[in-house]
């Protein structure tokens, strides 16, 4: 069976993304990053492609993109226009299937030997102890991320006028966003009602669960559980009480009674700053 890649994209030259990709690579992962200037990222072990390249859909969906988001509109269009760039290029390279992760993601394994034998089906997320689901460690065959660019469209065709009710009474921060396309495409649902469904569906391909009763993946770093268990691991100073052993990152499942290891981690907005003091390359 084919290698499963792993595909980033990311604007800029920050240095977590350095340590990010360098990480992956440590693991011997496939690793391609779409970003603005490859240039940037001209090491051994990595793909640099500029996403440029790939705005056939890109530039249809600005067109039809309507903001509803306290959060900037730069950010929340770059963060749906990212899985059209993505979808391009698996097609375009003929990718069937790819594990899709954030660039402030830390990699402790070969992803491609989990996918293979553990996430057989054509699409995976991450659930929260909010409910929702994202996709910023995610698997997704080419044909599925095919369907959700479809559905991106149809979303944002059909359904403003129930956005735009629903945002007459919406008070607090965030809004519609990548992770509200997701969630409603996963559950098979076409009528926008709110950021969530009736009756909270819980997402059942999910990469927070764990899996052989051993491993697991990390939604983020400041986060004790997922949808169904939301309050399931020893926390210190409001993140993860990671241990890093053998280089490989464990915590400690309260539920469970019991250490699960962690494929990866996710320094998500202001944990970043952690990354390198989880980064086993450190003293090498």
């Amino acid at each position: 069976m084919e290698t499963i890649p792993v595909i980033i994209f990311h604007i800029g030259n920050q240095e977590y993304v350095h340590l990010c990709l360098k990480q992956a690579t440590y693991y011997k992962n496939d690793v391609r990053i779409l970003t603005d200037n490859p240039s940037y990222f001209n090491y051994e072990g990595i793909t640099a492609v500029d996403f440029k390249k790939y705005t056939s859909f890109s530039q249809s969906f600005k067109l039809l993109y309507k903001h509803f988001s306290t959060n900037s509109y730069k950010l929340e269009l770059i963060c749906i226009l990212r899985w059209m760039y993505i979808y391009e290029y698996m097609k375009d390279n003929n990718i069937q299937k790819a594990f899709i992760c954030d660039s402030d993601v830390l990699l402790y394994t070969n992803i491609s030997d989990i996918v293979k034998t553990h996430l057989k089906e054509d699409i995976y997320l991450c659930t929260s102890g909010s409910k929702n689901v994202t996709g910023g460690q995610s698997v997704f065959t080419l044909n599925r991320l095919e369907e959700f660019v479809q559905f991106i469209f149809r979303f944002y065709k059909t359904q403003i006028p129930n956005i735009m009710k629903w945002k007459k009474n919406y008070t607090e921060n965030g809004g519609i966003c990548d992770m509200t396309l997701l969630y409603y495409f996963t559950h098979n649902e076409t009528e926008f009602v709110g950021l969530r469904l009736p009756n909270y569906p819980c997402f059942q391909n999910d990469l927070t669960s764990i899996f052989n009763d051993e491993f697991t993946f990390d939604l983020h770093i400041g986060v004790s559980g997922n949808h169904p268990y939301p309050n399931d691991y020893e926390m210190v100073e409001n993140r993860k009480n990671i241990i890093i052993d053998n280089k490989s990152a464990y915590c400690y499942n309260k539920r469970l009674n019991k250490k699960i290891r962690f494929v990866l981690l996710h320094f998500q907005g202001k944990n970043k700053y952690l990354m390198r003091n989880h980064y086993i390359l450190r003293n090498e």
